[in-house]
């Protein structure tokens, strides 16, 4: 059974985004945006993110699913900036290290906290599906079922991310500005890859970068293991970084990054040969 105290952390975090402001802004800009672009498609003249939903001629929600890395770029720095930062500046983070509880423990309850607030908002997304399939033909549930999943991924990778630089500092700007930049750098990685202009011989090598990029397979119902695993290194390097972080064990993480960035490319690269048998779920 969970300790006390770490469901403490767990449900105080998560009630913080439902006790304040931020939380439902938060809430209310991310799916009117998902909403607005899936209707009327995302469109830079030269590239097409997306086309709106009623140009696609087909009962899907899979321009809904793909505006996600554009919108968790811009939006998951704003949640995941207070995480630490306000716990630093405020002096509760004293509080916390009172409680029976190791800096592991703390990281992986704010971190599943933050991380459930996201994914209940991916599954916001279930009354337009029910729309599309009431309204629409072939709404094919098991490719709608990939995506959320691949949302889910990347969310926790967006949010592992921004909970290692909030650790940083005390200060939520400075941790929403990196966390924005950082986040940005990896949607224009994938904006650049997708591109016709792009050398097919770097699209691997430079795509492997993004954190968008692995979310591609998913968005069109398939459901990889070499970018399962992709994200699941990622979310965990991001936490273990967050660990040494608040340990102030920063001399550590060249050593981790090195250890772990060679292990993340070896074991990736080997489950990119799995990308052939990639699942397809049909229901």
């Amino acid at each position: 059974m969970l300790q006390k105290e770490w469901k403490y952390v767990y449900f105080r975090e998560l009630s913080n985004y439902f006790n304040t402001a931020i939380g439902y802004v938060f809430a209310v800009v991310c799916l009117i945006l998902n909403f607005v672009l899936f209707f009327v498609g995302v469109d830079f003249g030269f590239f097409q993110v997306v086309s709106g939903f009623w140009d696609g001629g087909q009962a899907s929600i899979q321009g809904y699913m793909t505006i996600l890395p554009l919108t968790f770029a811009i939006l998951v720095p704003a949640i995941t900036m207070r995480i630490w930062a306000e716990e630093k500046k405020s002096g509760t983070i004293e509080l916390l290290r009172t409680l029976p509880l190791t800096d592991v423990d703390l990281v992986m309850a704010k971190f599943l906290a933050s991380w459930t607030y996201v994914c209940i908002l991916i599954l916001a997304s279930i009354p337009l599906a029910l729309s599309v399939w009431i309204i629409g033909d072939n709404f094919d549930w098991g490719t709608t079922i990939t995506m959320w999943l691949g949302a889910g991924l990347m969310a926790g990778a967006y949010v592992a991310l921004g909970m290692t630089i909030s650790a940083l500092t005390e200060e939520q700007i400075v941790s929403f500005i990196l966390t924005f930049l950082i986040s940005l750098i990896f949607f224009v990685i994938n904006f650049f890859v997708a591109s016709q202009h792009f050398p097919d011989s770097w699209r691997p090598l430079v795509g492997f970068l993004s954190l968008s990029y692995h979310y591609n397979t998913f968005s069109i119902g398939l459901l990889s293991l070499g970018d399962v695993f992709y994200y699941a290194s990622f979310i965990a390097l991001m936490l273990i970084f967050n660990v040494f972080i608040l340990r102030n064990q920063l001399s550590l993480i060249g050593l981790v990054t090195g250890v772990f960035s060679s292990l993340a490319n070896v074991f990736t690269f080997q489950f990119e040969k799995l990308k052939g048998r990639s699942i397809i779920f049909n229901f």
